[in-house]
């Protein structure tokens, strides 16, 4: 279980988490919601220690492993998507390579796309990829940040349903604006609220 008591974090001065309080049990799929602007992404970033907060607790991340999709799908533009993928194996057996292409078929791509460089597939392949990506680690928390934002909508639920099916038994946190992907994740939802600014600011 992952438990965060009295979070707080701020930018020069502007708070964007203000005692934030939250706790993912094990296995658990929880779609995290609420106004842009919350603090969503900076409590994403926290968690994979990206960000340092300003005060407040954390447990249950010691030794875990983490895969996240961030909004930027950070590929590497001159790799194929297979090759992108294999990145994340330290040392890609054959096995490695059947299991990311069962990963990559199974979002949709094609082997004409995960054979291209990264740079030359679509906005929604290179989505696409990067959520495969992070299926391929052995993660025990998967963590999303808009991961399936620019899909078209029979593209958006196959993959929600994919990533569903492929984290089951994990524990999963995803940002989402749309209660239909929470639905689709099978997630609990935590609303968010945006943190009170100094002086009644907006």
């Amino acid at each position: 279980m992952i438990e965060i008591q009295g979070l707080c974090k701020a930018f020069d001065g502007q708070p964007v988490l203000v005692n934030w309080d939250f706790s993912l049990q094990k296995g658990e799929h929880l779609a995290l919601m609420g106004p842009s602007g919350c603090g969503k992404t900076t409590f994403l970033r926290i968690l994979m220690g990206l960000e340092q907060p300003d005060s407040g607790l954390i447990q249950g991340l010691d030794g875990l492993r983490l895969a996240p999709v961030f909004q930027q799908d950070r590929l590497c533009p001159g790799l194929s998507a297979l090759a992108n993928l294999l990145l994340v194996c330290p040392r890609p057996t054959a096995r490695d390579r059947r299991r990311a292409l069962e990963l990559l078929e199974g979002l949709g791509l094609t082997e004409t796309d995960w054979n291209k460089p990264a740079a030359q597939l679509s906005g929604g392949q290179r989505r696409r990829a990067a959520l495969a990506r992070a299926l391929l680690v052995p993660a025990d928390l998967v963590l999303l940040d808009e991961a399936f934002k620019g899909l078209d909508k029979d593209t958006r639920r196959q993959a929600l349903a994919f990533t569903a099916a492929e984290t089951a038994g994990r524990s999963l946190l995803a940002v989402t604006h749309d209660p239909d992907e929470a639905a689709l994740l099978a997630a609990r939802v935590v609303q968010m609220p945006r943190a009170v600014r100094p002086d009644n600011q907006p």
